[in-house]
């Protein structure tokens, strides 16, 4: 989205603070408002199982604002979160303001795209590596440490519907590869 939109889009929401594993967004819940994601990586999980990940520059909340249904996943902080809440009718102003109604299809077509990918059958190792990868990409710039991931085996192994022994296993192997610097933080290599 435009800088422009992206900044009138937080001025007119409400600022709301999230600690690290706190709920944003409850699956199944009938809200209509949604969130301007400012700081931070979230995990988008649908039952119990990861769907995506999240981080700053991402709205989260925008298909049931669209349609007015319900929460199709439940998303929670990986680390402390800044975002801003805008009502159902505020996000729509302003994408009509600005003309920018396509641009959000396309970038709800992109979400969905990566999600579809996320939930594809492939081995245990790829699921977490990518997983990985996918979140570090997400730290903000000025992240104090962007390659440490802000999981633990036991919460990465609930997300991918796999057991924790599956995960440490695959976690061993990425080091072994120098893909990973530690399994216990988990954090990249350099």
């Amino acid at each position: 989205m435009p800088v422009v939109v992206w900044n009138e889009l937080r001025s007119t929401g409400i600022r709301r603070d999230f600690k690290a594993n706190e709920t944003l967004l409850v699956e199944g819940a009938p809200d209509t408002s949604l969130l301007v994601l400012q700081r931070g990586r979230v995990r988008v999980l649908r039952s119990t199982l990861l769907v995506a990940v999240r981080g700053s520059g991402d709205v989260l909340g925008e298909m049931s604002a669209q349609d007015g249904g319900t929460r199709s996943a439940t998303v929670i902080a990986m680390e402390p979160c800044v975002a801003f809440s805008l009502s159902r009718a505020a996000f729509k102003r302003v994408l009509d303001r600005h003309k920018v109604g396509d641009q959000l299809g396309q970038y709800v077509v992109a979400k969905l795209r990566e999600t579809v990918a996320e939930v594809s059958s492939r081995g245990t190792e790829a699921r977490v590596r990518d997983v990985i990868e996918r979140i570090a990409r997400l730290a903000e710039a000025d992240h104090p440490e962007p390659r440490t991931i802000p999981l633990s085996q036991a919460k990465l192994a609930e997300s991918l519907g796999l057991s924790r022994n599956a995960v440490a296993k695959a976690l061993v192997h990425l080091c072994e590869q120098n893909f990973l610097a530690s399994a216990n933080p988990i954090s990249l290599a350099e």
